[in-house]
């Protein structure tokens, strides 16, 4: 009865795990920038490419190489939110030459479409967020507005921070991989 009992609780917590998995579709980036994800150049030039070379996990990771003074942003598919709640969101970046604070993770929460309720800038660790850096994890826990519906994640090389007037001494390179948006229980 006792294995039984214990069994059973194993499969209940493997049941849940999976429940509260990752909402961000292909957030592990392996099957390229396809169901629904978006790329947006803000000031060019910048090139948008799946790159097997430098990952963090897996065989695929999200590489954006900006020319000089470049600036672009990829925005994950939409996903289903409840308002009030706490989510988790990691991603794993590393870069060459990126200028300082530019990159970043950010949430953008919906109400409905297509308004923007609200958004958070995920960054956890400032020393990493620009310049020449290996895989670093940039993670927050947020909470969902009272108001919001849906969200979906941009993985940013300083798109909308009101500094697009910053000038790059030179191209320089950013790779995002292994995005995950979990709910907190």
């Amino acid at each position: 009865m006792r294995t039984i009992v214990i069994v059973s609780l194993l499969l209940l917590a493997a049941g849940l795990c999976v429940a509260q998995g990752n909402l961000v579709p292909s957030g592990d980036l392996e099957q390229g920038l396809t169901e629904g994800w978006l790329t947006d150049v803000i000031v060019g030039p910048v090139e948008f490419s799946i790159d097997g070379e430098n990952v963090h996990g897996g065989t695929k990771a999200l590489l954006l190489q900006m020319g000089q003074n470049g600036r672009g942003i990829v925005r994950s598919p939409a996903f289903a939110v409840e308002p009030g709640k706490q989510y988790r969101v990691t991603v794993w970046a590393t870069a060459e030459g990126a200028p300082a604070e530019m990159v970043y993770a950010r949430v953008h929460w919906w109400a409905g479409e297509p308004g923007v309720a609200s958004s958070e800038k995920i960054k956890d660790d400032t020393r990493h967020a620009g310049g020449t850096f290996d895989w670093t994890e940039l993670a927050a826990t947020v909470t969902a507005p009272a108001d919001a519906q849906m969200a979906t994640i941009r993985l940013e090389t300083g798109g909308d921070t009101g500094v697009l007037n910053t000038e790059t001494e030179g191209p320089f390179w950013v790779r995002f991989d292994d995005l995950s948006v979990v709910p907190v229980e």
